[in-house]
């Protein structure tokens, strides 16, 4: 073999060793990009997921800000209130909030599809919180008959009724539904944070046992 003909075989080979070395290179490259831009779901038992939902106790999904006006009166029959009744009307002003108690999410209310997906039923969602508040709420007028003595727990009485009914009211207004589709939003972040790529909700109520 010539000196020419050696010179150009060491070529060759040299480029047949970086070529495959930086094939080699590429090949684990692209391994780890396809490692980090493709999602990574977990192999958890349905039972420990359902105790990681659990744990996030009353989730609070839904706020409204609600006023009513009321008017409470004691009154008697045979007497005009001009002289015996006793009426009081309250401005009530306050917030309802409402949720889900994911503590009463139940093992049998979770559950894997076919592909793969985790499928969760939650339980109703409820109001959670109801409370006036007490800087805007106030009496906007109080009559008083003139044979009586004002019911100094007529107001008290006043402040429960305008509780239940600025729950009521929000109710009416369809925090609820509004309760349930914010949750089923947080819960689908939080299952895609433990790794869960494919996560669906069961909205058909649950058999009473």
């Amino acid at each position: 073999m010539t000196r020419r003909s050696l010179w150009v075989a060491v070529q060759v080979a040299a480029l047949l060793v970086m070529g495959a070395v930086a094939w080699l290179i590429w090949r684990d490259a692209h391994r780890r990009v396809v490692a980090l831009t493709t999602p990574q779901e977990q192999t958890v038992p349905l039972a420990v997921l359902v105790t990681r939902v659990r744990d996030l106790s009353r989730l609070e999904t839904a706020a409204m800000h609600v006023v009513h006006v009321s008017t409470v009166t004691q009154s008697y029959q045979l007497m005009p209130n001009a002289i015996a009744g006793d009426e009081l009307t309250f401005f009530a002003a306050g917030d309802v909030i409402a949720g889900v108690d994911l503590s009463e999410l139940r093992e049998g209310d979770a559950r894997r599809d076919a592909d793969g997906a985790i499928v969760l039923r939650l339980p109703p969602p409820q109001v959670l919180v109801t409370r006036l508040d007490n800087r805007e709420s106030r009496v906007i007028s109080r009559k008083t008959g003139l044979l009586r003595r004002a019911d100094i727990h007529l107001e008290s009485r006043a402040r429960q009724y305008a509780e239940g009914a600025i729950r009521s009211e929000a109710v009416r207004r369809g925090i609820l539904p509004l309760a349930s589709q914010n949750a089923q939003a947080k819960l689908a972040a939080f299952l895609h944070t433990l790794g869960f790529g494919k996560v669906r909700f069961d909205v058909t109520p649950a058999r009473a046992e």
